[in-house]
């Protein structure tokens, strides 16, 4: 199959033009970004840019820092640039590797540490604009722009009776989260997000427009499966969908007496998840000011109610339960819950074998930090989670359904399911997170220093929910960076995505 380099579909678009045509540019601000290189003018002047780069004084630029999901990432680039098509991007590129400015990608804006889809000392290049979704019901292909989120994507989607391995949460941008990995409630029968993929349409840092699928660059289509943005900028993801837009789902809540019977529940079905890979279970410890929670998230993507794989679950009784048969579209908004923007959130995360000591010792960690950051900003209106998620054969069993991926999971998971553990910790202030800081990363360490104590820690970090200090990408092996590495080298010989990219998590060196 070949992809061409556009789409034509049902499609929704969501570009304000004439908000993008708010700001007029000064000769005192021409003047200060050509003190920075020139980079900013540079964009400026391309015509097709025209009214698409946007400096500090324009109300464009501010709207779009208040897009971030945390504020720590909504830095204040040189300029920002806002391409509407593949041929801005294309010129963006060739800016870039001319002028040698160094850059930020963001995609949908939800990563959370600082520098992670932004820049400060550069420019930032913001894909909102490109947030095109369309569907061709002949090949079953959702071709999805990397600035949509997985709520835009799944609403173009619900109308034909279909869905895609997305997101679970609203907020989530599509390009980070599909080369980041991608873990989904219907990773269990289809894989990671990655694993759907058909093609990438990709700009290369010499401006010039490839696709990557297993025909045609399927060196460069293996690594984007997980390599991030180091190797182009994706423009769009053309991804297989999933035949049903139905999902059974939600959450339980308990008291924190069924601590165990909930842990043992969780390790049960993550032991026994090839035998029903369409339900998924998260378990999700929480601290706030109303004090501890805890709580599961049940889902089955045939939408089969309380299926026989969550019986252990469903014997223990609740205080509360949400669980019901709904479109994803319906559903995952509920999934994502409220989502402030400007608060100041990060969250890191690592990996360890199906254990229920590893369960039980970050619970009482997550106690004991919870009440340190309590007695560190007291007059923080503060929140902590942790989830617990399993990664097993059934899932990673799909990593070489179409050209492979580079999570290097293969290995991890040879002898038994995992468990994929998140912290997420979130503040009001950027005074309160630098109190509250240094203990979240105490709490990781603790963490992965236990398992590693007891010879539980396999040392796999997702990309999607590590810390900006984390290396996820060596975590996938050296087999798997050498491909990376490869490919790099090939379509991005002026290392200009090593160079002057300056967001998000690199090859390691």
């Amino acid at each position: 199959m070949k992809f061409s380099v556009t789409a034509a579909a049902v499609s929704v678009l969501a570009v304000d033009s004439a908000s993008a045509s708010r700001f007029d540019w000064s000769s005192q601000a021409i003047g200060a970004l050509n003190s920075r290189g020139g980079c900013c003018a540079a964009l400026m002047k391309a015509p097709r840019l025209k009214g698409k780069v946007f400096g500090k004084n324009s109300t464009q630029y501010q709207d779009r820092l208040e897009t971030y999901y945390s504020a720590n990432a909504a830095l204040e680039p040189w300029c920002m640039v806002l391409p509407t098509s593949t041929e801005d991007v294309a010129q963006i590129a060739k800016v870039i590797s001319q002028k040698e400015c160094p850059f930020g990608i963001k995609s949908g804006g939800h990563s959370a540490f600082a520098g992670s889809n932004g820049v400060r000392d550069g420019i930032t290049i913001d894909f909102g604009y490109l947030n095109e979704t369309t569907y061709d019901e002949a090949s079953k292909i959702a071709s999805i722009g990397p600035g949509s989120n997985w709520a835009m994507a799944y609403d173009v989607l619900d109308p034909y009776g279909v869905s895609a391995v997305g997101g679970r949460a609203s907020v989530v941008g599509v390009g980070g989260f599909t080369t980041g990995g991608g873990y989904s409630f219907h990773s269990g029968t289809h894989g990671f997000a990655c694993d759907s993929v058909q093609n990438f349409e990709v700009v290369l840092a010499d401006g010039s427009v490839v696709n990557a699928n297993p025909d045609e660059h399927a060196d460069l289509f293996k690594a984007l499966k997980g390599g991030s943005g180091n190797f182009g900028f994706v423009t769009r993801v053309d991804q297989r969908v999933v035949d049903s837009n139905m999902m059974w789902g939600g959450f339980v809540s308990y008291d924190l007496s069924k601590r165990d019977a909930v842990f043992s529940a969780y390790l049960t079905f993550a032991e026994n998840m090839s035998e029903d890979t369409a339900s998924q279970n998260i378990v999700a410890l929480y601290y706030d000011e109303t004090g501890y929670s805890l709580r599961s998230i049940l889902t089955n993507v045939e939408a089969k109610p309380a299926p026989p794989a969550f019986d252990e679950y469903l014997a223990i009784a609740n205080t509360s339960t949400t669980v019901r048969v709904g479109t994803v579209a319906e559903l995952v908004p509920e999934f994502t819950g409220p989502t402030p923007l400007g608060l100041y959130a990060e969250w890191m995360a690592g990996m360890t074998t199906n254990d229920a000591r590893v369960l039980e010792f970050i619970d009482e960690k997550h106690k004991e930090y919870s009440e340190k950051m309590k007695a560190a900003a007291p007059d923080s209106n503060f929140n902590v989670l942790v989830q617990f998620q399993p990664v097993t054969d059934a899932i990673v069993s799909h990593a070489n359904d179409n050209g492979g991926n580079v999570l290097g999971l293969e290995e991890v998971i040879a002898d038994g399911p995992t468990l994929m553990w998140l912290i997420a910790v979130t503040a009001d202030s950027a005074e309160n997170q630098k109190k509250i800081h240094p203990l979240s990363l105490e709490f990781r360490d603790a963490v992965n220093e236990y398992a590693t104590k007891i010879g539980a820690n396999k040392n796999w970090d997702y990309l999607n929910y590590a810390y900006g200090d984390q290396d996820p990408i060596a975590s996938y092996g050296p087999k798997s960076v050498e491909v990376l590495k490869a490919a790099a080298t090939k379509y991005d010989p002026k290392s200009v995505f090593q160079r002057l990219r300056v967001s998000g998590f690199k090859l390691p060196s």
